[in-house]
């Protein structure tokens, strides 16, 4: 089981900030798969997220252990 949380559009794309999911281990993108299956609209805005792993940006070969926390960070703008 993980956290994933969602931040900015992500959380209007979820309807949620904040869910546990079954994953059991594997990659970031392995968990990014699973969560679109889960959520379909999410697809959309897979090639612009960064991954946050435990508060440490990470790529998506990154692996997941139970009880890690994932975050999703859509691209941030403004000035």
């Amino acid at each position: 089981m993980i956290t994933v949380e969602f931040y900015g559009v992500l959380r209007e794309v979820a309807e949620t900030d904040r869910l546990q999911c079954d994953f059991s281990g594997g990659a970031v993108e392995e968990a990014l798969s699973l969560l679109c299956r889960q959520i379909p609209a999410l697809a959309a805005h897979l090639p612009r997220l960064a991954c946050a792993v435990d508060d440490e940006i990470v790529s998506r070969d990154a692996q997941l252990g139970a009880g890690a926390t994932l975050a999703l960070l859509p691209p941030v703008s403004g000035g």
